[in-house]
């Protein structure tokens, strides 16, 4: 008989999963708000999950290649600080579903609402990320030092009204490096206070930003990276939308991170909003300040 990546595990209770191991050899938890129980009978197989995200973090092992499905309508509240954080190093949480059916989170309760970050090499997948907290979410995803190689991909990040929103949409402390946002779609609301939607504290060397789609209304720089020089940085095909009325940026790096911001499709308000890093290359950098008008190309060609 020939080989075959598909693997059949038993489990207690003559329970048998049958997993692909050429996506992991580690183990493979379940969760789902409908059907779930925490509780260590629950999570190996999709019929008996677990009930929250947190818990099932708590069961994996770190750098073991152990994966999270969140299924289709999963739906928890993120109240304070440590309600949901992603400790285990190596693990990946992957939402099942499509459109809104994804697995949604909602912030409540509590301005320090949030998904917390800190271990390194882990990936999270096709999430929902709604703010309905009255006075804002201080930061949506607060990522820690430690958790280099972070990959955040396909990842929805909507705002309920200007009073309930994301004042920072992503926080990436300082050397946290290697870090991968692909794909995040943000939606804000216009007259709201928000920030950013993504910031680098300080140095995050070799991260990329790419395939994102962000709509606000920022004080700040849409996409923050002024803490401190970060090496080769690289922004690729973006959208960035800031409708603030005030000081708005669109991209803002520290004067001497290197790297490279490729087709950037970018509208703010002010004449300053023009992508800045003076270090930094720019290629097919798409800028406009007034609704109805073209796009120019930004910064100057180089002669």
């Amino acid at each position: 008989m020939s080989k075959t990546e598909l693997f059949v595990r038993k489990y207690g209770g003559g329970v048998f999963s049958v997993v692909n191991e050429a996506m992991t050899t580690g183990n493979v938890w379940y969760v789902d708000s409908g059907a779930g129980t925490d509780s260590t009978a629950y999570g190996k197989n999709p019929d008996t999950p677990f009930a929250t995200l947190d818990y099932a973090i708590g069961k994996c092992t770190a750098s073991n290649g152990d994966i999270i499905f969140v299924m289709p309508g999963h739906a928890e509240n993120i109240v304070g600080a440590s309600t949901l954080t992603l400790d285990v190093a190596g693990v990946k949480i992957i939402g099942l579903g499509s459109g809104y059916s994804i697995p949604k989170f909602t912030y409540t309760t509590a301005a320090a609402a949030t998904f917390n970050i800190t271990a390194a090499n882990c990936h999270v997948e096709n999430l929902y990320l709604y703010a309905n907290y009255t006075g804002g979410v201080a930061a949506g995803i607060t990522v820690g030092a430690l958790a280099d190689g972070l990959v955040l991909k396909n990842i929805v990040m909507e705002e309920s009204a200007n009073t309930t929103e994301f004042l920072i949409g992503i926080s990436i402390a300082a050397a946290c490096h290697h870090v991968v946002i692909d794909g995040l779609k943000f939606y804000g609301v216009a007259g709201g206070t928000d920030s950013s939607c993504i910031v680098l504290a300080g140095a995050s060397n070799f991260s990329i930003i790419k395939n994102c789609e962000i709509y606000g209304d920022f004080s700040g720089a849409v996409i923050d990276a002024t803490g401190a020089a970060s090496t080769f940085l690289t922004l690729k095909d973006n959208i960035l939308h800031n409708v603030d009325t005030g000081a708005g940026l669109t991209f803002s790096a520290h004067s001497s991170t290197t790297g490279i911001c490729a087709n950037l499709a970018a509208f703010g308000n002010l004449d300053t909003a023009t992508p800045v890093g003076a270090a930094m290359a720019f290629f097919q950098s798409l800028v406009t300040n007034a609704a109805g008008a073209q796009g120019i190309y930004k910064p100057a060609q180089d002669s």
